[in-house]
């Protein structure tokens, strides 16, 4: 779901010195006090970008949703990773760059031809994120060159089967994409039902028009895990078909309907009160935390989740568990933990706050550390091994 765009707001949170380079490359806004404006003070701005005309106004607005969509912890995941793999040559000039927002126009501005494939790998870690992301494992373990032909073959079996089945789906395009770290990415887009919409044209009459827009279904092959995670609606009618597609065509195997995960993470012991949370020196971490944890009486089909407070001491979580499982009876070896979500503060001697990371881990094989750039999702299954929440057998 894309996030609540206000322009005003995205321009305040870019620096003036970048939306000066922006506007002055684009031969506008000439007549803005630009030396005069403190920084965030942008009525001037916006007035004069409103004052272009609309052709123009529109151009600037699509860049403004696109840094929007990427000013976010997944966003700028996805830049750092690009920006270290394309141009490490100049890491440290984005990483200059202090906000969110001004890391994503930043880009923009000087390898711009990163900022769309940035926005692509966000948009699937917000997708891995929600409820149709699936896995599964146990698959061959091999070094993938995509081509057209495997592309082609991928959205053919996509069409064979969404068009009987769903009376959609006539048309594909397959994109794809490698990532860091091994994972190959597939962008499958369909065409959806037809239906009508209201749409505005120059003359500023809304009309009504009949056409068909896209939804997709995204793919992704680990080849050094043998694992595959795809993002579809539909439930198991859907996904069990559409993982035997994909094998087919981008493995070349045939596959049977995936057996259950094998168990990646365990998190029951996290209830032993005031659980150590240690962590490699050379890491820097100040602090570990459990911020979450959701738990579920053993046979129950319902769940609870436990915050702490985050101004409180590192194990508040577990005053607030006692609690809970005093009030409902319960012991702890009659509770399972399905999830659970830390928090790192690093240390940090430098102006402002110290930086944090807030990853969290669902059994049997949730994990969002992926989201997160090399070097600190390193950091986070570094803890999870030492916290015997991973690599156990």
């Amino acid at each position: 779901m894309a996030k609540p765009f206000d322009p005003r707001k995205v321009l305040k949170h870019i620096a003036n010195p970048l939306l000066r380079e922006f506007f002055t490359r684009r031969g506008e806004l000439g007549d803005v006090p630009w030396d005069e404006l403190t920084e965030h003070k942008i009525e001037p701005i916006f007035e004069a970008w409103q004052k272009l005309p609309e052709a123009a106004q529109l151009e600037v607005q699509v860049l403004l949703r696109d840094i929007h969509e990427l000013a976010d912890h997944r966003g700028v995941a996805a830049l750092v990773e690009m920006v270290r793999e394309e141009c490490p040559e100049r890491a440290e000039e984005f990483a200059a760059q202090i906000g969110e927002a001004d890391k994503a126009m930043w880009v923009y501005l000087n390898v711009p031809t990163l900022l769309e494939e940035a926005a692509v790998f966000a948009r699937a870690d917000a997708l891995a994120a929600g409820r149709y992301w699936e896995k599964r494992n146990g698959l061959p373990k091999r070094a993938l060159t995509a081509n057209k032909a495997m592309t082609d073959g991928l959205a053919t079996a996509l069409t064979e089967f969404y068009g009987p089945l769903q009376m959609r789906g006539r048309f594909c395009k397959v994109a794809h994409y490698p990532r860091s770290g091994g994972a190959e990415y597939f962008f499958a887009y369909l065409d959806d039902y037809p239906g009508k919409h209201v749409v505005f044209h120059d003359d500023g009459q809304p009309t009504m028009e009949a056409g068909r827009y896209a939804f997709e279904n995204v793919f992704v092959y680990n080849s050094g895990e043998g694992t595959m995670e795809l993002y579809a609606p539909g439930g198991r009618q859907v996904r069990v078909p559409l993982e035997a597609a994909f094998c087919k065509a981008v493995l070349q195997i045939d596959v049977d309907a995936a057996a259950p995960l094998r168990p990646s993470y365990r998190l029951d012991h996290l209830l032993q009160t005031d659980y150590p949370l240690a962590a490699d020196p050379n890491d820097l971490v100040a602090e570990a935390r459990i911020t979450m944890l959701r738990l579920a009486p053993i046979g129950s089909g319902g769940s609870v989740e436990i915050k702490a407070d985050i101004k409180g001491p590192p194990n508040d979580i577990y005053r607030k568990i006692e609690r809970w499982l005093s009030e409902k009876h319960l012991s702890r070896d009659s509770t399972q933990v399905l999830k659970a979500t830390f928090r790192l503060t690093f240390r940090h001697d430098g102006p402002g706050r110290a930086p944090t990371m807030t990853f969290s881990v669902g059994v049997p094989s949730s994990c969002d550390l992926k989201s997160w750039p090399d070097e600190q999702r390193e950091v986070g299954e570094r803890c999870l091994k030492l916290w015997k929440v991973a690599g156990h057998e």
